[in-house]
């Protein structure tokens, strides 16, 4: 048999071990979270968490939250409503009964148990998957009725700390509300409805005034902007900022009107999806003024690739503001955005086979970047099209035909198909046969070939290291004098003007020399046949025409000396300015030169 030692000792052994198991679920609980494992530790929990916030523990409040089931309230106001529920029913509480919780059982049959049925509502607790005991879903949603129902009532005597919770800002403004205003009509109090109203118009007021003060700073924030007016910068910002702003003050006011939690999870999605909206709207204007900005400065400099770049920049920017748009708009949907993700990499495949011919364009775009086979304002021929570049984008380009029509083509093509850039000439080539009449002598057709050279020299932008007059060839009806020439010139325009005037000298230099042009003719000779057995008079050769010059040189002296006349004082018309080269391997051999000096 044992003695009492060992009696005791079993005693002990018996204790330390309660003790321990005691500490750690005590541990359990200060690491898992508040203590929610039966309706009695459950009301324990709430009523002392609610205790320590009147005390001044306002952390504690996450305790008291945690007893409730808010899976019913929207999440848009659930942050808010936590606090407000745990308020309301320990005021409650406190102006009807005395809770004992000795009498609140720790094991209950079954996963519902009622403390307190009335006809404004019952509080009662449910067992969740988990274990946890929390205040149901129908406390959740008679709440408004139970709070409703002891309005005016003092607080049961015994209530530990004079009982009741300071309210919220909320609580406060109803408290100052007569009750005559609290009469219900159509879902709201005649007080809330007023209230409603008023909160519309600080909105508005606050829109208006938002758009006055921003509207004024941008307006003069353009006239200060030279860049920015080139661009014909739009402000359409303005008006989603003030959209934004005025649901922003009907989100944070709708806290104070202390609305029922439909009504106001209503009011607040309302409120925040316009603010998505209006952030979104806003955050796309804004995209075209910085993009305006930029261009502007991309305008400013040689480089092309600048050009290029701002307006892809802007649509990829763009497509990312909507893309957080859209994402955010879902979030506040309650929409699980994981799985919305997950379910996109699932279909990613089905996606990528759908976009083929969007993504073979898109890296289309990034070969035509890089490899820059031509650049915005130049002239291309693509197999049949021809035109001038407009805009390069992510999956084509357009080019404005020369009978201004629009056409697309996919970036993809213009990596398969070869692109002749007629707008990358550094030289322009002028060939041409000019046609002079049979009877010219030869010394002025040496004169006139070594005047239209001359002239070629003398003028600003014709190639001077290349250039071909000579006389060609024998024609049906002409003598016909090849001129083979290059201008240097930046655009087709510049390149008509110049061939223009070097024409126009050319049919100068013609009459001044007594040169004429041919002109397709047809000449019948008839001779009669000899009489047979009757000599044929021998005919003498024509004699040589008289020209006035009696050798080559003196017919190229000619020719320069008339050539010099005519280009003498050779300027550009103030009607035609020169145009200024940015590709100095591109300037006119003169231009270089007084560049030079």
């Amino acid at each position: 048999m044992p003695g009492p030692t060992h009696r005791g000792t079993r005693l002990g052994i018996v204790v330390a071990v309660l003790l321990a198991s005691t500490c750690l679920q005590a541990t359990a609980q200060d690491v898992g979270g508040p203590d929610l494992s039966s309706p009695r530790a459950t009301f324990e929990t709430f009523l002392g968490s609610m205790i320590a916030v009147k005390d001044g523990e306002a952390d504690r409040m996450r305790d008291a939250v945690a007893c409730f089931d808010l899976s019913s309230v929207s999440a848009v106001v659930r942050d808010e409503a936590g606090p407000k529920l745990a308020r309301d029913l320990k005021n409650y509480l406190d102006r009807v009964e005395y809770v004992r919780l000795g009498e609140i059982p720790v094991d209950v049959e079954g996963d519902r148990w009622v403390y307190r049925k009335t006809p404004n509502g019952e509080i009662s607790l449910e067992r969740t998957d988990d274990d946890r005991w929390l205040f149901s879903t129908r406390t959740v949603e008679a709440m408004p009725n139970l709070r409703e129902s002891v309005q005016g009532k003092a607080v049961v005597a015994g209530i530990e700390g004079g009982g009741g919770v300071s309210g919220d800002l909320a609580g406060w403004f109803r408290g100052k509300v007569p009750q005559s205003m609290r009469k219900t009509v159509f879902f709201l109090e005649n007080w809330q409805w007023i209230a409603l109203i008023a909160l519309i118009f600080v909105g508005v007021i606050a829109d208006w005034v938002v758009r006055l003060i921003l509207g004024r700073w941008i307006r003069r924030l353009l006239a200060n902007s030279e860049r920015l007016r080139e661009q014909n910068a739009d402000t359409g910002f303005v008006k989603p900022i003030g959209i934004f702003t005025m649901a922003l003050v009907w989100w944070a006011l709708l806290g104070t009107l202390d609305l029922p939690l439909r009504a106001l999870a209503a009011l607040r999605f309302a409120s925040q999806l316009m603010m998505a909206g209006a952030g979104v709207w806003a955050a796309y204007k804004l995209v075209d003024l910085v993009a305006a900005h930029f261009q502007a400065l991309a305008g400013k400099t040689e480089s092309k690739v600048d050009d290029v770049l701002v307006p892809m920049i802007r649509r990829a920017l763009k497509i990312v503001v909507v893309a957080f748009g859209v994402l955010f708009v879902a979030q506040n949907l309650d929409i699980d955005i994981t799985s919305l993700l997950a379910g996109l990499g699932i279909g990613g495949i089905a996606f990528a086979l759908a976009a083929k011919d969007t993504v073979e364009n898109l890296f289309g775009s990034f070969t035509v970047l890089i490899d820059r086979p031509f650049r915005i304002g130049d002239w291309i021929v693509i197999d049949d099209l021809e035109g001038t570049v407009e805009e390069l984008g992510f999956r084509s380009t357009r080019i404005r035909t020369f009978y201004n029509s629009v056409i697309t083509v996919p970036n993809a093509t213009l990596v398969r198909t070869a692109v002749d850039n007629l707008g990358a000439r550094r030289y322009r080539r002028l060939k041409s046969m000019i046609s002079v009449q049979y009877d010219t002598p030869a010394e002025r057709i040496e004169a006139f070939c070594e005047g239209i050279r001359e002239l070629i020299r003398k003028h600003p932008y014709t190639r001077k290291d290349y250039y071909m007059v000579y006389f060609n060839e024998f024609a049906d009806s002409s003598l016909n004098i090849l001129l083979y020439t290059f201008f240097r010139t930046p655009d087709w325009t510049t390149e008509l003007r110049e061939r223009h005037r070097l024409l126009v000298d050319i049919v100068r230099l013609a009459h001044r020399l007594g040169v004429e042009f041919a002109f397709p003719t047809r000449t019948l000779h008839l001779a009669s046949a000899p009489v047979a057995g009757s000599p044929v008079a021998a005919v003498p050769p024509a004699a040589p025409s008289k020209t006035g010059i009696d050798s080559m040189e003196e017919a190229i002296r000619l020719g320069r000396a008339e050539a010099e006349a005519i280009t003498e004082g050779l300027s550009m018309d103030p009607r035609q300015a020169a145009v200024r080269f940015k590709d100095p391997d591109s300037m006119p051999v003169g231009d270089k030169a007084a560049k030079k000096s």
